[in-house]
């Protein structure tokens, strides 16, 4: 068994009628976040988890009809429930469990097992089926450890603070 998919419009659910982070326009798009390579306008109905609906109305548009979930709570789509866990890649980033007749599939967009303590770690969803994007998943990518990055980030803030002109600047709000 499968509860999921793969079309010329993206990843689909037949039971429930649905598709996860679609490439073209379709009725009904669930998204794991809200980068341009996922969340993709057109859709005539987006779900989302509720960290990205600023971002993706910023995006896609102030009138894109978006229903938004937290973390853990489930919806049911055509007999299927579907609910979001975090998948650690950016705030707001979600896998999508789908439980149907029993057999439970997640699906996950970029996600990150490092905890960045700022979007919320990766949780471990159980499931008989996983599907997941793997955008920089080749061994030709190799990727500082959190702890480097975080370093970096300090370093630069403390060197571009110590510089009499700022090197960007942000609006308040």
């Amino acid at each position: 068994m499968s509860l999921l998919q793969f079309t010329n419009k993206g990843i689909y659910c037949p039971q429930g009628n649905f598709y996860i982070d679609p490439w073209q326009p379709v009725d009904y798009a669930v998204i794991t976040h809200a980068h341009g390579d996922h969340a993709r306008w057109g859709s005539k109905h987006y779900l989302a988890h509720d960290i990205s609906r600023p971002i993706m109305q910023a995006r896609l548009g102030a009138d894109i009809s978006i229903e938004t979930l937290p973390y853990g709570e489930s919806k049911m789509i055509n007999g299927v429930t579907l609910s979001l866990h975090p998948a650690g890649h950016i705030l707001g980033s979600a896998q999508v469990r789908l439980e149907y007749n029993g057999f439970v599939s997640v699906a996950s967009g970029d996600y990150k097992v490092e905890d960045d303590q700022l979007s919320s770690p990766l949780e471990i969803v159980k499931c008989h089926e996983f599907v997941t994007e793997s955008t920089f998943g080749l061994p030709i990518y190799n990727w500082l450890s959190q702890q480097q990055i975080l370093d970096n980030m300090k370093n630069w803030i403390g060197a571009t603070s110590a510089t009499s002109e700022p090197a960007f600047s942000l609006p308040i709000v």
